[in-house]
């Protein structure tokens, strides 16, 4: 399982890289920059889904983009049940083999030493993953297929999605997330788009396509949208912050009950 809090680092490095096209010189004192703790969280609505990544961030002097805490104490527990104690798999990552179930409520409680991290997270109810398929695009100048979903929006405002596409087993970094505040109720044609000038991401024939589609509650949403708005410059700050968190105690990261569904294709 790759360890998804390098997206911290590597949200560093990108804005790094950005910011290095630029005439304007921005001088930063990293020193002054303490280490943090990152926790990444979820439940989902499959066996084996209780999953905690506990990791430190680094300096940009430092050579790997990731480190795990191997001390923590993690558990999740469900609302009305008692703590499921997650046991530690090795760099980091803690896990148990408990699922979760839509509509309920879950508590994560982190304890790294003399310090204690919680988060709270609601599972949405389930939304159908209708179907997967590719439509011609073209953007930045060149013809591209991109991966297209379709799902049924219930009515009411409040809900929020995440997809993730992979291909022949590859994670796409890019971040794909949406709200319901223009589609609300309706039936959505959503279309994962990317918009870059490397080639190499594209996808072709005999390109195996999975998408996973997770139905995620507001905080992970603002989280994910946050950290979106952040990597592409778009924050309304002259420099980004951290993305929006729901872990308490002064950690990174989010905790996120959601529920999970997938599909793929084989492109011809």
């Amino acid at each position: 399982m790759k360890k998804i809090s390098s997206v911290y680092n590597g949200w560093l490095l990108l804005l790094l890289l950005v910011t290095a096209g630029c005439q304007k010189v921005i001088h930063v004192d990293i020193k002054s920059v303490g280490k943090k703790y990152v926790i990444e969280g979820t439940v989902a609505d499959y066996d084996d889904s209780y999953s905690v990544i506990v990791s430190q961030t680094l300096n940009v002097s430092d050579l790997n983009l990731f480190k795990g805490v191997e001390d923590a104490v993690v558990t999740i527990a469900e609302e009305g049940k008692l703590p499921v104690l997650l046991q530690h798999k090795g760099n980091g990552l803690y896990r148990a083999n408990a699922s979760g179930t839509p509509g309920k409520t879950y508590d994560l409680f982190v304890r790294i030493g003399a310090e204690v991290f919680t988060a709270r997270s609601s599972m949405p109810q389930k939304v159908a993953f209708d179907s997967l398929y590719t439509t011609g695009r073209q953007l930045v100048g060149r013809r591209q297929l991109i991966a297209t979903v379709e799902f049924k929006d219930p009515p009411g405002l409040g809900n929020a999605y995440r997809f993730t596409q992979l291909v022949d087993g590859e994670k796409e970094n890019t971040i794909f997330v949406t709200n319901d505040q223009l589609i609300d109720g309706r039936n959505v044609v959503y279309e994962l788009l990317m918009f870059s000038s490397d080639t190499t991401s594209d996808l072709k024939r005999g390109d195996n396509l999975r998408v996973e589609m997770r139905c995620i509650n507001t905080d992970n949403y603002n989280f994910w949208y946050s950290l979106a708005q952040s990597a592409l410059g778009q924050s309304q700050s002259a420099s980004p912050g951290n993305p929006v968190s729901n872990i308490r105690g002064g950690a990174l990261g989010y905790f996120s009950a959601n529920t999970f569904d997938k599909k793929d294709l084989f492109i011809k």
